[in-house]
């Protein structure tokens, strides 16, 4: 497991429980018939369980959820995959998203697909999820790895300093006097 992986952080903050989805991945739409296109939304590895909405992107409303299926599993790491699939009815022009939300880090991943003149996949991120995730493993990676030197250096310090404590005193000292300058010393003292 490598130390910036989200896995990692589960481990560290088991309390914490939140991690940053994919960036959603929208298949060009096919046709199974003449009168309907489908098309395919699948983000992996974030937790919570995400909320998945399908968005005309013409207008920005939310699509009926009774067009999509939705399919959301726990993976082998423990994080949530979800692949929702739309139906809707063949139009000349479609311009739709797939929306992701992450309620606990308050994250919306959206991504468009568009079909009509200009057949093709159109992408929309409405912010930086992968730099954004990585920048937030990274900083709880680093935080988590700060604490636990800063544990060990105060454990340590605090082993030391007892131990320094019970072999540096060495009792009371009688005060000497400092023996004087003799003439000597004076005379050598005022030539230089």
């Amino acid at each position: 497991m490598r130390l910036g992986s989200p896995g990692l952080l589960f481990l560290l903050f088991s309390s914490l429980r939140a991690a940053n989805f994919s960036v959603p991945v929208v298949s060009a739409p096919h046709s199974p018939s003449q009168d309907e296109l489908t098309f395919t939304c699948t983000s992996i590895n974030g937790y919570p369980r995400p909320n998945v909405y399908w968005i005309n992107k013409t207008d920005n409303s939310l699509l009926d959820q009774a067009l999509q299926n939705d399919t959301v599993f726990l993976n082998t790491r423990g994080l949530y995959d979800v692949v929702s699939v739309l139906r809707i009815a063949r139009t000349p022009s479609v311009n739709i998203g797939c929306c992701i939300e992450n309620v606990l880090l308050q994250q919306n991943l959206t991504v468009g697909s568009q079909t009509g003149n200009d057949i093709g996949e159109r992408d929309k991120i409405t912010e930086n999820p992968i730099s954004t995730g990585e920048k937030n493993v990274a900083t709880w990676s680093i935080l988590a790895v700060l604490c636990l030197l800063v544990v060990v250096a105060v454990a340590i310090g605090w082993v030391c300093r007892g131990r320094w404590l019970q072999h540096s005193y060495a009792g009371a000292w009688a005060v000497r006097p400092e023996p004087e300058l003799t003439e000597s010393w004076n005379l050598l003292l005022l030539l230089s």
